[in-house]
C-alpha cells in the first residue's frame, strides 16, 4: 500500500463523525497521480507533482472552508448607488473574492493554457496537466469554475477568431494573473423563448454608423458581472435560425470609462452554485464588436461551448471524486452494528460503485484532454473524435454525478443531509452540470449529429480497435477480446445511424450515448491496466476493468465470483494494494462463457 493512504485508514469509533477536511486532495488520490504518469513524460510529471501537491493542500482545507462560507452568503445586487445613479453593482462575499485570488492568480487556472510562466512553468500547460489542477480545485469549489471556464474559453475564441485589434485589447487582461488587471468573461446566449433552441433567439443587432448596437434581453447569464461578454445576436435582415446569428464582444465599460448600455434586471435564486452570480440582462443599445465572421457566430460560439463541455465534465468528475472521498472516510471512520461501516457487505458494494464510476470518469476526461492536446498540436485525424467525445462526456458524466453525490450523501446518513456537511452542496451543485452547456437530451442528439455529419462513430471505433491492438499482458489481451466483440455489435448500430437516420435513432440517442461511453471507458481501463502491469506488475486496474465490464457491458447478471472478489479485495483496491493474478483468472473464466 502506498504510504500516502495511511491517513484514510481511520479506526472506526463509537460516535465518530469523520470527514475529509485537512486531507491533501492530490496526495490521497493515487488514481489521479497514476493518470498523470500515464499521459505525460516523466520529467514533466516530476516537475508538476509539487505544484499539484500545493493545490491539493489548499483544496483540502482553505478552499473548502471558503467555498462553504461563500455558499452561505450569496452575492448581493445593487442596481443604484446612493446618488441614484445606475451602477448594477454585484457585491461578492470576501470568501468568494479570496477564492478568485486562489484560482485566477495563485494557480493561474485560466492563464495556464494560454501563456508561459504560470507558476514558473516554462510553456503553456497542456490540457492534461491543466485539468489535473481543475480536477482538484473543483472538488472543493464548483461555482467559481463557471466564470473561470468561460474566461478561459472566451480567450480561446478571441484568439482564434477575433481581429488583431480585439486580441490586443482584451487577451492580456483575460489571461492575467494580476487581480488588478484581470478581466473575467461570460457567454450570454440563452433567451426566454430560445432555451436549448438557440435558433429562436431574437436579440437584435443594429448597425448605427460604424458601430453595432444590441437591443433585447438575455434570460440566463452566468457570471453576470463579467467585464466582457460574448453575446449571440441577430443582425437586422439576417436569416432565421442559428445561421443568422453573429457573435459580438460586449464590454461592461466602454473605452471612455462609461458603462455600456445594458442593465442587470435581477440575480437568479439558484438551487446550487449560489456563490456565483447569474442574472437576467436587458440590452438598450449596448455597443458590441463583431468577433470573426458575422455569418458564423453560432459555430464560433459552439467552439466555446464544446471546450466548456469538457471543462464541465472535469468538474462533475471532480465532485464524484470528492463524494467518494467523503463516503470512504465515513465508511471507514464510523461504527455501526459493532463494526466499521466498510465491513458491512452492502456498504462495500456502495463504496465500490462510487469508486468504479469515479475512476472511469477520470479516465474519460483525461483521455479526452489528451485528444484535445493532439488536435491543438495539429493532428487533424483526432478532430472528429474530439467532436464526439465532448458531448459524450458531458451527457453521461454530468448526469451520473447527480446519482453519485446523492449516494455519498446517503452513506453519511442523517449528517449527510445537514448543510454543515459538504454533501448537500455537492448534490445541489451536481444538478447544474447536466443543464449547463446543453441538457442531456440536447447533447445526446449532438452525439448522433457527430456520427452522421462528421462520421465520428467510425473514427471512434477505429481509435477503439487501435488502442486494444497494442496490449502486451496475456490477461489484458484476453479481456480485450471481450471488448472487441461488444464493439463489433455496436458498429452495426453506428452504420445504421449513418445510413438510415430514423426517428428510432433519436429516441434511442441517450442509450447510444451511454453505451459508447461505457465502451470507451472500458477500453481505457484496459489500456491503463496494461500500463500498470508493465510498470509494477499490479492487477489492480485489471480488477477495476473486470467489474466495470460486468456492470455496464454484460447483458447477463453474472455475480458469483464478482461479489466474492469484491468482498475479499475491496480494501486492497481502495489502498492500491496488490491483487493476485488468480483473482483475474477467476473473473475472466466467469465472463468468457457469457460472450
Amino acid at each position: 500500500m502506498n504510504e500516502r493512504f495511511d491517513v484514510l485508514k481511520q479506526d472506526a469509533k463509537l460516535g465518530g463523525m469523520p470527514e475529509s477536511r485537512g486531507l491533501n486532495f492530490y496526495e490521497t488520490d493515487y488514481n489521479l497521480d497514476f493518470l498523470i504518469r500515464f499521459y505525460v513524460p516523466k520529467d514533466e510529471y516530476e516537475h508538476v507533482r509539487p505544484l499539484l501537491s500545493r493545490m491539493g493542500a489548499v483544496a483540502g482545507e482553505e478552499l473548502d472552508d471558503l467555498s462553504r462560507e461563500a455558499d452561505r452568503y450569496p452575492p448581493e445586487f445593487f442596481p443604484y448607488n446612493k446618488n441614484g445613479e445606475r451602477v448594477d453593482h454585484v457585491k461578492y462575499h470576501p470568501a468568494y473574492q479570496r477564492m478568485e485570488e486562489i484560482g485566477y492568480s495563485q494557480f493561474g487556472l485560466v492563464a495556464m493554457s494560454h501563456r508561459s510562466g504560470v507558476m514558473g512553468w516554462p510553456t503553456p500547460f497542456s490540457r492534461v496537466l491543466k485539468y489535473s489542477f481543475w480536477y482538484i480545485f473543483a472538488q472543493s469549489e464548483f461555482g467559481l469554475c463557471c466564470p473561470m471556464s468561460m474566461t478561459d474559453s472566451a480567450a480561446r475564441v478571441i484568439d482564434q477568431f477575433a481581429s488583431h485589434e480585439i486580441k490586443k485589447t482584451y487577451l492580456p487582461n483575460l489571461t492575467s494573473t494580476d487581480m488588478k488587471k484581470l478581466w473575467t468573461a461570460a457567454q450570454f446566449m440563452t433567451e426566454k423563448q430560445g432555451g436549448s433552441d438557440v435558433g429562436e433567439n431574437t436579440l437584435m443587432a443594429k448597425k448605427v454608423g460604424d458601430q453595432w448596437e444590441l437591443w433585447g434581453d438575455k434570460w440566463f447569464c452566468s457570471n453576470v458581472s463579467a467585464d466582457v461578454a460574448l453575446v449571440l445576436a441577430r443582425p437586422e435582415g439576417a436569416s432565421k435560425g442559428t445561421k443568422g446569428l453573429a457573435m459580438f464582444l460586449v464590454p461592461k465599460k466602454l473605452e471612455n470609462g462609461e458603462r455600456n448600455r445594458y442593465r442587470i434586471n435581477r440575480l437568479k435564486d439558484k438551487l446550487g452554485t449560489k456563490d456565483m452570480a447569474s442574472g437576467e440582462v436587458s440590452f438598450d443599445g449596448a455597443i458590441g464588436y463583431v468577433v470573426g465572421d458575422i455569418d458564423n457566430g453560432f459555430k464560433q460560439m459552439m467552439s466555446m461551448v464544446n471546450s466548456s463541455r469538457l471543462s464541465n465534465a472535469v468538474r462533475s468528475s471532480a465532485m464524484m471524486r470528492r463524494s467518494f472521498l467523503e463516503a470512504l472516510v465515513t465508511a471507514r471512520g464510523r461504527q455501526a452494528f459493532g463494526q466499521a461501516l466498510i465491513k458491512l457487505p452492502l456498504m462495500k458494494e456502495n463504496v465500490f460503485e462510487i469508486l468504479l464510476d469515479t475512476e472511469a470518469a477520470a479516465s474519460m476526461v483525461f483521455f479526452t484532454a489528451n485528444v484535445f492536446d493532439k488536435t491543438e498540436n495539429g493532428s487533424e485525424e483526432y478532430k472528429p473524435l474530439l467532436r464526439l467525445l465532448t458531448p459524450l462526456l458531458k451527457g453521461y458524466i454530468c448526469k451520473r454525478a447527480r446519482y453519485i453525490t446523492a449516494e455519498a450523501m446517503e452513506i453519511r446518513g442523517g449528517n449527510g443531509y445537514i448543510e454543515e456537511w459538504v454533501n448537500p452542496k455537492l448534490v445541489r451543485d451536481a444538478h447544474l452540470g447536466s443543464i449547463w452547456e446543453g441538457t442531456t437530451n440536447i447533447v445526446a442528439l449532438d452525439v448522433i449529429r457527430a456520427i452522421n455529419k462528421e462520421l465520428a462513430g467510425d473514427v471512434f471505433l477505429k481509435d477503439f480497435k487501435l488502442r486494444l491492438s497494442n496490449l502486451n499482458n496475456d490477461y489484458v489481451i484476453r479481456a480485450a477480446k471481450l471488448c472487441l466483440k461488444k464493439a463489433e455489435k455496436f458498429k452495426e448500430k453506428v452504420d445504421s445511424i449513418v445510413q438510415k437516420k430514423t426517428f428510432e435513432h433519436e429516441i434511442s440517442a441517450k442509450r447510444y450515448m451511454d453505451y459508447m461511453y461505457h465502451l470507451c471507458a472500458a477500453s481505457l481501463l484496459l489500456e491503463e491496466a496494461d500500463f500498470q502491469l508493465s510498470k509494477d506488475g499490479s492487477y489492480r486496474k485489471m480488477f477495476i476493468f473486470m467489474h466495470y465490464f460486468q456492470k455496464y457491458l454484460l447483458s447477463s447478471n453474472v455475480t458469483g465470483a464478482f461479489d466474492r472478489s469484491l468482498n475479499k479485495w475491496l480494501d486492497a483496491i481502495i489502498d492500491w494494494g496488490q491483487i493476485p493474478a488468480n483473482v483475474i483468472e477467476d473473473l475472466l473464466n466467469e465472463l468468457e462463457p457469457q460472450q
